[in-house]
């Protein structure tokens, strides 16, 4: 009996290990102009308690029996997955440190661009696949909140963008964000009042872009 479980437990973990991002039609952008269209796949990250796994790079081969090939940071501009003409989603590396960067979805742009990724988190039993709030498969196309687990934010003059939302236990979103949008009073009172919750994240961030 005991046998079984862990079976079923592991092969549940690898089927959303592998749930996570799959190989799906798209367009890689890169950075010398060049548009390469066919399947893509996007880099599952996971973090542990101290640092990210690695560099994260892109995979993408023009057909299922093609070779694939890895892309990184350095030469990519833009992922583009595009379901119909008004369902479209774009990813790009952002910088979220000195030394690091990440793929981030773009969820709103503006004069600050609001960013979301999903990621898994390392235990002593090893990966454990968060998927946002309901832990499901990540959406390319239609925006929920509960997709995501963390949320950065990327003015048009900054280098380096700022979380709002992290996996970490590390200072409130709301703390966050009335610093971070000290410069919008309407914003600001709404987050004194807690008018604003992390769900309402986009519709936040599409008000600040609107702060006269």
């Amino acid at each position: 009996m005991k046998l079984k479980f862990t079976l079923l437990l592991l092969t549940f973990s690898m089927s959303l290990s592998f749930a996570q991002y799959s190989w799906t039609k798209g367009e890689l952008i890169l950075k010398n102009g060049t548009t390469l269209t066919g399947l893509i796949k996007l880099p599952t990250v996971s973090k542990d308690l101290i640092a990210f796994n690695g560099k994260e790079k892109v995979k993408f081969k023009t057909d299922k029996k093609a070779k694939a090939q890895k892309f990184e940071e350095t030469q990519v501009n833009q992922i583009v997955f595009r379901n119909s003409d008004t369902e479209t989603a774009i990813f790009e590396y952002i910088p979220i440190s000195k030394k690091r960067t990440g793929i981030f979805k773009i969820i709103t742009k503006g004069k600050a661009t609001l960013y979301a990724k999903n990621v898994s988190v390392n235990n002593s039993s090893g990966p454990a696949y968060m998927g946002g709030v309901n832990g499901g498969t990540p959406m390319y196309y239609m925006y929920s909140y509960a997709d995501f687990d963390e949320f950065y934010v990327l003015r048009e003059n900054e280098e380096i963008a700022s979380p709002l939302i992290t996996i970490r236990p590390s200072r409130s979103f709301r703390h966050r964000a009335k610093e971070y949008f000290a410069d919008c009073t309407s914003v600001v009172l709404k987050l004194k009042n807690k008018d604003y919750r992390k769900e309402d994240i986009k519709e936040m961030v599409e008000a600040y872009n609107n702060c006269q």
